[in-house]
């Protein structure tokens, strides 16, 4: 995630801290500050950073249980609205997602009772204040971590009781029909919240509306996920596209996004693929090295390369999670194809479109594979003057 900083790594699994959380715990310290002045302040920092402690544990607890069950678990990202775990990819055997889910309350409920010897029971449940003295602020623990076992169950996505209920529903049902009803029903639980919250407390709002685009943002994504569960990459990957030769100048492959419209450039030296040009790297290095630079200094030598007969939806997950933006498609060692999030879209558009049909799939099953890809333009050299600029020749 973007605009985060690295604090460390457990399991293999990197741990990082939003900067927005910065900005939190200068308010909290300032709150503290003007409430018992520097040690109110203090006291207050402390008590964030437990809590916040206690939110990694939480998601720990998830993706630990994930691993345990080959789900891989890519990072842990702090947030002023919590903790957010980057599955590679979501669960789908209801037992599996179940253990998962429970993985993360448990934590938390763990903490509370291994503290209660020494705090009894909290007298005011889920009422987080301001400690003042070791007893208060064991105390206050205790009761964030009650506070989040109990928030976390409201069956609602992104919360862990969505995920919970998705979960259950699945048991009786497919998951794709299980999420559009979780979603649905944390849809609804959001609108109360934010009708409640108008009249009591803003806060309300800020969970409703974070709850509403979290249901929704789920039930996107298992929706994407079912459209392409039955193809293979070479079904959707583009087959004509532009190369650069790693001699051409970022400028000329600069010049190809608006002759061809393809964004991302396949840099070949012959048959052998050197790595992925994309048009943003270009532009960083036009302006930072100028613009006769050899494009083999922008490109990306480090994106893995996926075959034809890979499962899309779990190289459209991989390119979810990571953030590649295009993928080389290779086969016995030649480039075949490029799959980026523009062919993804384009199929699931064209889809959304179609009338059903009862033949289709048979249709499909039954036509025969296209011939291999080959790209459409040779490798682009470097032009030795402006009148030598022309878009590529259509394919034949």
């Amino acid at each position: 995630m973007r605009w985060s900083l690295k604090i460390g790594r457990v399991s293999g699994i990197g741990l990082y801290l939003h900067v927005t959380l910065l900005l939190l715990f200068g308010l909290i310290a300032y709150a503290g500050f003007v409430e018992m002045g520097t040690r109110g302040a203090a006291w207050s920092l402390a008590l964030v950073a437990v809590i916040l402690t206690c939110i990694m544990l939480h998601e720990l607890g998830h993706s630990l249980i994930a691993q345990r069950l080959g789900v891989q678990v890519r990072s842990i990202t702090l947030l002023p609205i919590g903790g957010v775990a980057a599955l590679k990819s979501i669960p789908e055997k209801p037992w599996h997602e179940i253990a998962i889910t429970l993985a993360g309350p448990t934590v938390n409920l763990a903490i509370a009772v291994a503290l209660m010897p020494f705090t009894g029971l909290p007298p005011h449940l889920f009422l987080i204040s301001m400690p003042y003295d070791i007893h208060s602020f064991l105390a206050t623990v205790v009761n964030a971590n009650l506070t989040l076992f109990v928030f976390n169950f409201i069956p609602a996505f992104p919360m862990d009781g969505g995920r919970l209920f998705r979960a259950l529903l699945a048991l009786v049902m497919s998951f794709p029909r299980a999420t559009v009803i979780a979603a649905m029903v944390g849809q609804g639980l959001a609108i109360l919240f934010v009708l409640v919250g108008l009249k009591f407390s803003l806060w309300l709002v800020v969970i409703g509306v974070f709850i509403f685009i979290g249901a929704e943002g789920e039930e996107k994504i298992v929706r994407t996920r079912s459209l392409l569960r039955d193809l293979e990459v070479e079904e959707v990957m583009a087959r004509d596209f532009v190369v650069l030769a790693p001699t051409a100048t970022v400028m000329r492959g600069l010049e190809m996004v608006y002759h061809t419209g393809q964004n991302d450039f396949p840099v070949m030296d012959g048959d052998r693929l050197l790595g992925i040009a994309s048009r943003q790297d270009m532009l960083d290095t036009a302006n930072r090295l100028g613009r006769d630079v050899p494009v083999r200094e922008a490109m990306d030598t480090g994106l893995p390369s996926v075959p034809p007969d890979a499962r899309l939806s779990q190289v459209y997950e991989t390119m979810m999670v990571e953030g590649y933006q295009s993928l080389p498609v290779v086969r016995d060692g030649q480039l075949i194809g490029l799959l980026s999030h523009d062919n993804i879209s384009r199929y699931l558009l064209v889809q959304s479109n179609l009338k059903p049909s009862r033949r289709r799939r048979a249709v499909l099953a039954h036509t025969p594979a296209p011939p291999p890809a080959t790209p459409s333009v040779p490798p682009i050299e470097a032009p030795r003057s402006p009148s030598e600029l022309s878009p590529p020749a259509s394919p034949a």
